[in-house]
């Protein structure tokens, strides 16, 4: 057996540069330290102490995700100063915010999953590969005539979840009081374009051609996204902008303030050959969601729900009406401070129907009901579940929206602080340090605490 302790990087690097070079200059320190040191060898791809468990360090840092080994019991050869010292040296260089150390059954501060670690530690032989050639030399997908629909995206390879597929700038942006107003700026626009980028934004649907909104206006009309949540900017995206609808979609679109581009982000697996979707519609029933796709689309929904049987439809109906019952509930004027448990309740119960609805990819609600359920935790003054929560629902949105998104960095932020959130200390009923998370759980029994039931 054996206690483990080590540190985590949380997030993960990237290839940036200014991540690289933090890096370097992390095994750089690593090298003066251990330079005559008979027990760390340094290999061609990463660095290995040949002791204990074998702890490693890659040269590439957008490959790591811990170090750590056992530093009690038979097999750890002595390791345990090692751990400290080399986690010391994360946190000089990334601090103890990023460089999150953790000592098994005292600091439970670790973030990844042992089956993802595993997976980066294999990686550490194999040679770093370049970044990724830009999209445009290297898709993930191709432009297809897609039977019975015109033009879609179809994956030319298997991808995986969370893989960011599109990062595109809109070629105009606009906002107005009225869409059927916009027909004159839409024409100045598009003067100032290429011809080519003409004839792409004309060829794009436009489901109003028979009534008395103007084609350019009526073009924008069917397929303008909003630059953000609640936004009244709307963005028209040459690619994006073919990406057909499902009911069960397998990618979440979303608007990047920190790129200006709007993102599609892989929430399933999806594989080659396999047509690229996302919802045009918010979450509904079945015969209001056809109608809303009818009028503002144009189309009668084929997608593999809409095609089912009229008893699947009917078991996905109920679901979708709950959902939506518990989102009100939820989102109810102090619910979550004034009926704290019963509110964690419906969280819990949220994201058990989501998962059954959408097969496990609404991430992006999920997510939202995890943070849901921190704000309640956080409410009560319970950190211990409150960072738990704030962890569940960052891999969520990281996943749907990239690491880069202010979502994703607003969430993360309240991991290390959870007190930080507003609602701290309203009440302080269920009151818990950060640390006071349990260890050493079986999954029923870490899930019975994490909810309280």
């Amino acid at each position: 057996m054996g206690i483990d302790a080590g540190f985590d990087m949380v997030p993960r690097l990237s290839r940036s540069a200014k991540d690289q070079a933090a890096w370097t200059a992390f095994i750089s320190k690593v090298r003066e330290r251990y330079a005559s040191d008979p027990d760390v060898e340094f290999k061609e791809n990463y660095i290995v102490w040949k002791k204990g468990e074998h702890p490693m360090l890659p040269y590439a840092g957008h490959k790591f995700l811990r170090f750590s080994a056992k530093i009690s019991g038979s097999h750890h050869g002595g390791i345990g100063e090692d751990i400290f010292t080399v986690s010391g040296i994360a946190r000089s260089i990334f601090g103890g915010r990023r460089a999150r150390c953790w000592y098994e059954g005292v600091i439970n501060n670790y973030f990844y999953g042992w089956a993802e670690v595993l997976e980066s530690w294999d990686s550490y032989d194999q040679p770093d590969e370049p970044e990724d050639p830009p999209e445009e030399s290297k898709p993930l997908f191709a432009i297809q005539t897609i039977p019975n629909k015109g033009r879609g995206l179809v994956a030319t390879a298997d991808i995986p979840i969370g893989t960011r597929i599109i990062a595109e700038k809109p070629l105009f942006t606009l906002s107005g009081p009225s869409v059927e107003l916009l027909e004159g700026p839409i024409s100045n626009i598009l003067k100032t374009l290429p011809e080519e980028k003409q004839k792409e934004y004309r060829s794009l649907h436009n489901n109003y051609k028979s009534t008395q909104i103007p084609p350019l206006a009526g073009i924008f009309k069917t397929n303008a996204l909003p630059c953000g949540h609640g936004s009244h900017v709307g963005g028209i995206y040459l690619t994006i902008c073919l990406i057909n609808h499902s009911c069960l979609p397998n990618t979440h679109h979303s608007w990047n303030d920190n790129l200006s581009r709007e993102t599609i982000h892989v929430t399933r697996p999806i594989k080659s050959g396999e047509e690229i979707t996302i919802s045009y519609t918010p979450e509904g029933l079945s015969k209001p969601r056809q109608r809303k796709l009818k009028e503002s689309f144009g189309f009668d929904c084929k997608c593999p729900l809409c095609t089912s049987p009229p008893r699947k439809i009917k078991f996905s109906d109920r679901r979708r009406t709950e959902i939506e019952a518990l989102d009100a509930s939820i989102a109810g004027d102090g619910t979550i401070v004034s009926n704290p448990l019963s509110c964690l309740k419906d969280c819990r119960r949220l994201i058990k129907l989501l998962k059954e609805e959408y097969g496990g990819s609404a991430l992006t609600l999920e997510g939202r009901a995890y943070f849901d359920a921190f704000q309640v935790c956080i409410g009560q003054g319970d950190q211990a579940r409150a960072r738990v929560m704030a962890e569940r629902g960052y891999k969520l949105r990281a996943l749907c929206e990239g690491e880069d998104s202010e979502a994703t960095q607003e969430i993360r932020e309240l991991i290390e602080n959870p007190a930080e959130h507003r609602l701290f200390g309203f009440s302080m009923g269920w009151r818990s340090e950060v640390g006071d998370v349990p260890v050493g759980l079986e999954e029923e029994a870490f899930e019975k605490w994490l909810w309280r039931s």
